[in-house]
């Protein structure tokens, strides 16, 4: 079984056409707004709980975040991970008390201007090299969702994962996009760290390298699967 988690204020049937054009394999794209009421370390746990039976896990950015701390987690069943574009939390506290406001800031803005929320977020500089994903978020309570998220899975409420990163032993395929330098550093330094880890980089990609460059992340997995 494979899961691909989505990163955040997205959807999980942002991964519908990936899955679509992988070989025959059991897959899942979770909804993660199903569990948003957990805590990160909390909502890793649950994920692991209501997937047994899980081979690969694949997350990205936020989803990444959530990736790792199932792989951290007691009860992971995981046997391989690919991580998309994913931070591994921040060092000091002056850090996390601007992110956690910044974070703040962004799930006030979903709760009372979605609309406005969907247009900022999509004008940062991270997503500057990437394409828009085309969703649908006519979903009654998805504004509420995407606002809970924002609090309870701050990259400010997680702890800093490198410390704990050569703890995960099993095949770990790390992935950026060339044209998103910060996370390839990210990425250089989590797959030092990772003993049994690949870093693949996208030629042709900014954040979004699931989407921005859907050929090379089907490739991508497609090896990872062998």
């Amino acid at each position: 079984m494979m899961c691909f988690l989505h990163g955040a204020a997205g959807h999980y049937t942002d991964w519908s056409e990936i899955i679509g054009q992988l070989p025959s394999h059991d897959s899942t794209s979770f909804n993660l707004y199903n569990i948003v009421d957990h805590k990160i370390n909390d909502a890793a746990l649950k994920i692991n709980d209501l997937n047994p039976d899980g081979e690969i896990l694949i997350g990205y950015s936020m989803g990444g975040r959530i990736a790792l701390h199932c792989l951290l987690a007691d009860n992971s069943p995981w046997k391989k991970a690919i991580i998309f574009s994913t931070h591994t939390g921040l060092v000091s506290t002056k850090d996390k008390k601007i992110r956690r406001a910044q974070d703040n800031d962004w799930a006030s803005l979903a709760e009372s201007n979605f609309n406005s929320f969907l247009i900022n977020w999509n004008s940062q500089n991270v997503f500057s090299n990437s394409s828009l994903i085309n969703r649908d978020y006519r979903q009654s309570n998805i504004a509420s969702a995407i606002s809970k998220s924002f609090l309870n899975w701050s990259l400010a409420e997680q702890i800093y994962l490198n410390p704990f990163l050569q703890k995960i032993r099993i095949p770990v395929c790390w992935v950026v996009g060339q044209n998103d330098p910060k996370f390839v550093k990210i990425g250089k330094t989590a797959t030092n760290l990772i003993p049994n880890s690949e870093l693949n980089i996208s030629q042709a990609s900014g954040h979004r390298v699931p989407w921005d460059d859907q050929k090379f992340t089907i490739q991508t997995i497609k090896s990872f699967l062998q």
